[in-house]
């Protein structure tokens, strides 16, 4: 039997060919400008540096949105910020006149116009400082009560004496404080006394100084004659009394 001759060729051709691996393909998560069609790999260093410009740009642009929308409400806010602030309503035993008294109020505008504070939320403080002032306010028919039966005509007396007694200011500082209580007024009662008394004395102990017409003249001009705030009684009594003793 004949030998067969095996060529070359037909080796190589016994020999099973190696299969060539498929080409992956890309995922929907991987834009076509990052993928390597030929080797069916993301370019991994494109996408990389995109994503960092990506992630800079993003940040500007929420860094300058942010500094317009706070731009637009500062320039909202500022325009409802009043030229001058005006007292809110005031519960019933709250003046104007005893809020503007106290120094905390003007703190109070001062502070609102440094800080750009509108009408309402300066009207929300001075609430707070009524609602304490309230709270601080004395029973007043407590007080007049602990006076007796002639408690307002007590109250009334002092006052008169108070304002002629007194200038404006301190007038004002005895009526916010001592005349609030009945200790107060019992204690202005009695500085009254003294001083009636001092008066008295006086009256007794130093010669009277005889007067002529031309001082009682003068001495009609003066307020405790003529103005019936300031008017004093035994004042009165003297000029009238010199008149008529000059005029007989």
């Amino acid at each position: 039997m004949a030998e067969e001759q095996i060529t070359e060729q037909e080796v190589l051709d016994a020999v099973p060919e190696e299969e060539t691996p498929p080409v992956a393909e890309r995922p929907e998560y991987i834009p076509e400008k990052f993928w390597d069609v030929e080797t069916g790999t993301p370019r991994v260093d494109e996408l990389g540096k995109s994503y960092i410009q990506l992630e800079k740009f993003s940040s500007g642009k929420k860094e300058e949105i942010q500094e317009e929308l706070m731009n637009e409400l500062i320039t909202e806010h500022q325009a409802n910020v009043p030229e001058n602030y005006e007292l809110p309503a005031l519960p019933d035993g709250i003046t104007e006149e005893m809020v503007n008294a106290n120094p905390l109020t003007e703190w109070w505008k001062n502070t609102a116009k440094e800080n750009g504070l509108t009408q309402d939320e300066f009207d929300a403080g001075i609430t707070q400082y009524v609602e304490v002032m309230q709270g601080n306010q004395p029973d007043i028919e407590g007080e007049l009560a602990k006076l007796g039966e002639n408690a307002q005509s007590r109250v009334e007396s002092v006052d008169l004496w108070a304002q002629k007694t007194f200038p404006p200011n301190e007038y004002e500082a005895l009526q916010l404080s001592l005349g609030l209580s009945a200790d107060g007024i019992e204690a202005l009662e009695r500085i009254m006394e003294m001083q009636n008394s001092n008066i008295r004395s006086e009256q007794f102990t130093q010669p009277e100084k005889q007067l002529t017409l031309a001082d009682a003249r003068a001495m009609m001009s003066d307020k405790r004659y003529y103005d019936p705030k300031h008017r004093d009684d035994a004042f009165v009594k003297k000029v009238d009394a010199a008149f008529r003793m000059l005029t007989k």
